[in-house]
């Protein structure tokens, strides 16, 4: 009655209304997740289906060929680890992780064959990954997925309790830890760094559905370019003014604004940090947008330069770029 595939961005408009459904059963479990009214659960769900680290379960309903459930998952590779910069960091050995991002079924097709065959699909693939350890999290009202667990040999780890604060006052203070300037801070040097979503953490991923690294800074040699201090130099990713998204070029690289480099091809740095030049924009219509050349190439501001070709500072030392 039914069966069992993976998914792909083509099942993404099916899906959707699953997840907003999904979602909002969750509210009902967590008073303390409120849901955005206007969410575009379609571009969302795309995401997820593109990412390399995301599986996803579809449910079909023979009968009609609908899809009725999914289950989606995520592994990842401790090494090194998602909390800690590097695995050295962590007092805990790396573990090779799955884990569930959810699982939606239709009320009406709430069978135990159903849950089963999606479940049974999931423990499969994480044999075959090799991964080392599955951490599920389940509302506690949900007893029925809890025995279904339990018979497929998992353990009950923890209880998690939870309290909601309604805050209204829209004057937060940072959570940010500050730093003691007596702590020397020796910042890690992978040959990449993953791009994330500053809010969701979530890996960012390309338009080709390939995950986004930032490399260092590299001279025409191939040499690692470093600051002063013996640092390697990482760029600065360029966003859209309108969207505050990452800007991809034609062929799904990440656009990012190049480094300054004086007339000896010295870097330029302000206050110890590395200058990188600015986008220029232009305004279409009502909005500011980034501006691009004749062949669809991002443009950026040059550097005022006075006569003798060294670079204009304002009184504080800060290099001053060209408006256009």
């Amino acid at each position: 009655m039914y069966q069992q595939r993976r998914g792909t961005l083509k099942d993404a408009t099916a899906i959707a209304p699953l997840w907003q459904s999904f979602l909002q059963q969750r509210t009902k479990y967590d008073p303390s997740l409120i849901l955005k009214s206007h969410f575009d659960y379609l571009s969302y769900v795309k995401k997820k289906l593109a990412s390399p680290s995301i599986y996803s379960f579809l449910l079909e309903y023979e009968e009609t060929q609908d899809i009725v459930g999914f289950l989606f998952t995520y592994v990842h590779d401790e090494t090194p680890s998602l909390d800690y910069e590097d695995v050295n960091d962590s007092p805990f050995l790396p573990r090779r992780m799955g884990g569930a991002m959810g699982m939606y079924i239709q009320p009406q097709h709430r069978k135990p064959e159903a849950i089963t065959l999606l479940v049974e699909n999931a423990i499969t693939l994480a044999e075959k990954l090799k991964l080392s350890d599955l951490d599920l999290l389940i509302s506690i009202e949900q007893t029925g997925v809890q025995k279904l667990l339990e018979r497929f040999g998992f353990k009950k780890a923890a209880i998690q309790y939870s309290q909601h604060y309604d805050i209204s006052d829209q004057d937060l203070p940072p959570l940010q830890n500050p730093i003691s300037e007596n702590i020397a801070v020796q910042m890690p040097q992978p040959a990449m760094i993953p791009l994330r979503d500053p809010k969701t953490q979530q890996p960012i991923i390309n338009p080709q559905g390939k995950q986004v690294f930032l490399h260092s800074v590299k001279n025409q040699l191939g040499e690692t370019l470093k600051s002063s201090n013996g640092l390697p130099i990482y760029p600065t990713p360029l966003r859209d003014p309108q969207s505050q998204e990452w800007v991809f070029d034609a062929e799904g690289n990440l656009v990012t604004c190049p480094v300054l480099l004086d007339n000896n091809n010295n870097i330029v740095e302000y206050q110890g940090i590395p200058v990188f030049c600015p986008p220029l924009y232009e305004r279409f219509g009502d909005k500011l947008i980034l501006k691009k050349n004749d062949q669809g190439n991002y443009l950026f501001a040059e550097v005022d330069t006075n006569k003798d070709g060294t670079i204009k500072r304002s009184p504080d030392g800060k290099p001053l770029f060209k408006s256009s």
